[in-house]
């Protein structure tokens, strides 16, 4: 166990104990440093322990004082031996253990809805009340009311749309993964914004493509009016033949953006005049924190090249897998026979279920407080942040979804501080798998999906404090 953390465990005893009354002043930082024979970073950290697990507060001028109060249960805080040790991994590597480790350890490092913001026991009452010939193989193109009802939610801001347009997928990544396989060869150049979701890396890789990456503009303080540079797009596409364009443009992964309308129509220009296959991502759309959800690209002329793909996994139910795609003509029929070789159908009870819900508006209201929460969480996890992160850092505040990017001072480096904080079992995602290239080294993004329990508090500023501590 490291100093800081046997300082941390003294004293959260000392506090739980009694020997230190609420309200009642610890030692000074100073102090304890020197009776530890200890720098005062080691001491920051341990009491950054104490605040995060909330029983001590940082007085105005320095120094902290008591808040626990007794009878309270606190969890404990503890480094599991599964994460001990990533130093030396690859991107691929890290992106590969942070799906395998993420969703069984703590940290902030999967981008995942907590579970207490999903409608778990109405799912569950339409599991048991499921009746029929579910077992039976169902449609390769997913169950049909699935389909109709996807349609009815969507068509509002995503343009002309049918059932028969739509193809269920095992989730966004299977999705993704044929729409890779099916469309681009060897050495066929993609377009994508620059940072962007890390699989993406290992699925364009998979089939030999050449990633060219676009950056992403910087939005306003709302998260609105970003998302890929139009201008260098254009230049892009003038001068090379880029055979896919992949976009984000509703609450983008991972800097939260969402593009202007303007932007919109004007990108799905530009893929028409050059020909290129433009996909759109939009796992994240239905959770935008605006009044109104954010438009499609399908909403801005009806381009046949246009695939557009979501999921259910962000806002209602990771584990069903369900996602799905909708495209035209050659398109949909190519996906469609990819489909039927990589996996046949898509789980049917999963799918039933999920047309079961969709019935009636229980998926707009569960929407509409998913969004409410997830802002609430925001305000809790920025206000930890801004107190606790290095002095020249700063957040990008997201205009929806669960993701928070986050840029560390200048040379700093994330993936140290991955390396660091994987021994204790905090993981995050470090900004180096973001791109093909050094752009992000200094940056992180941590899921803010997560509710801000004790334990949840404690992990982000013991995160912080690492960074200060490599800083």
């Amino acid at each position: 166990m490291r100093k800081y953390q046997e300082l941390f465990e003294r004293y959260r005893g000392l506090i739980q104990g009694g020997t230190y009354a609420p309200g009642e002043r610890l030692p000074s930082l100073r102090r304890v440093a020197e009776a530890e024979s200890v720098g005062l970073n080691t001491v920051r950290a341990a009491f950054g322990l104490l605040e995060g697990e909330g029983l001590a507060r940082p007085l105005p001028r320095g120094g902290y004082y008591v808040v626990y109060a007794a009878g309270r249960v606190l969890p404990p805080y503890s480094a599991p031996e599964a994460c001990s040790e990533v130093a030396g991994l690859s991107a691929t590597q890290k992106i590969e253990y942070l799906l395998a480790a993420g969703a069984t350890s703590t940290g902030f490092a999967l981008a995942e809805p907590d579970p207490g913001l999903l409608p778990l026991a109405r799912l569950e009452r339409l599991h048991g009340a499921m009746r029929g010939s579910w077992i039976e193989y169902g449609d390769q193109s997913g169950e049909e009311e699935l389909r109709r009802r996807i349609v009815a939610l969507h068509h509002p801001y995503h343009g002309a749309l049918e059932s028969g347009d739509i193809l269920v997928t095992n989730g966004a990544t299977e999705a993704i993964d044929m729409v890779a396989r099916t469309f681009l060869s060897k050495g066929d150049e993609v377009a994508v914004e620059s940072p962007t979701y890390y699989d993406y890396f290992r699925q364009l890789s998979a089939v030999g493509a050449r990633v060219l990456e676009v950056p992403v503009r910087v939005a306003d303080r709302r998260g609105l009016g970003g998302g890929m540079d139009l201008d260098l797009l254009e230049s892009i596409l003038e001068t090379r033949t880029v055979k896919m364009i992949i976009v984000q443009p509703n609450v983008q992964n991972p800097t939260g953006t969402i593009m202007g309308d303007g932007d919109k129509a004007r990108l799905v220009e530009l893929a028409a005049r050059s020909g290129a296959i433009l996909v759109q991502d939009d796992v994240y759309g239905d959770l935008a924190f605006a009044h109104e959800r954010p438009a499609n690209l399908g909403a801005f002329g009806d381009y046949e090249r246009l695939v557009y793909l979501s999921s259910f996994s962000k806002c209602l139910a990771p584990g069903l897998r369900i996602g799905w795609i909708a495209a035209r003509g050659r398109f949909l029929a190519d996906l469609r026979r990819a489909k039927s070789l990589i996996s046949l159908a898509t789980n049917r009870p999963a799918q039933r279920v999920l047309a079961a819900y969709l019935r009636d508006g229980a998926f707009r209201r569960q929407i509409a407080a998913m969004r409410a929460s997830l802002q609430r969480q925001l305000d809790g996890y920025l206000e930890v942040l801004y107190g606790a992160l290095p002095l020249g850092s700063s957040v990008l505040r997201p205009a929806g979804g669960c993701l928070l990017w986050i840029a560390l001072p200048k040379g700093a480096d994330s993936s140290r501080l991955f390396e660091a904080s994987a021994r204790e079992g905090i993981l995050f995602a470090p900004g180096e798998l973001f791109s093909g290239n050094s752009f992000f080294r200094n940056h992180l993004r941590i899921n803010f999906g997560y509710r801000l329990t004790e334990r949840k508090r404690a992990e982000l500023t013991r995160l912080c404090a690492l960074a200060r501590e490599l800083d």
